[in-house]
């Protein structure tokens, strides 16, 4: 029918656009980026959001530094998976069970 062609057509113009957006969001961010300082936090959010400067000041007195991840919908899982991995290889304490686990699978 000419109304479900119509659909379809919309439907390929969706996923064409979505497919668009994705693929710009993956040319202008990495997956997992340098480390940087934390305190580039307090220049990218308004200073007079004092809600966001509370909650900035608050990571500044835990953590020196932020790795960003792109925000595709797996950032969650890439950046728990890489400060794992890069802390094994910083701290080589947790290695012996990791070799352990790596025999079972």
């Amino acid at each position: 029918t000419n109304e479900g062609s119509e659909v379809f057509k919309q439907d390929e113009a969706t996923l064409s656009q979505i497919e668009s957006i994705q693929k710009e969001i993956a040319d202008s961010s990495e997956l997992v980026g340098n480390i940087d300082d934390i305190e580039v936090l307090t220049q990218e959010y308004a200073q007079d959001d004092v809600v966001y400067q509370t909650k900035i000041q608050d990571l500044l007195k835990r953590y020196k530094t932020l790795r960003r991840t792109r925000g595709d919908g797996n950032c969650f899982f890439r950046a728990f998976a890489f400060a794992y991995l890069e802390m094994m290889l910083t701290d080589k304490s947790d290695l012996p069970r990791v070799n352990k686990f790596s025999v079972i699978v």
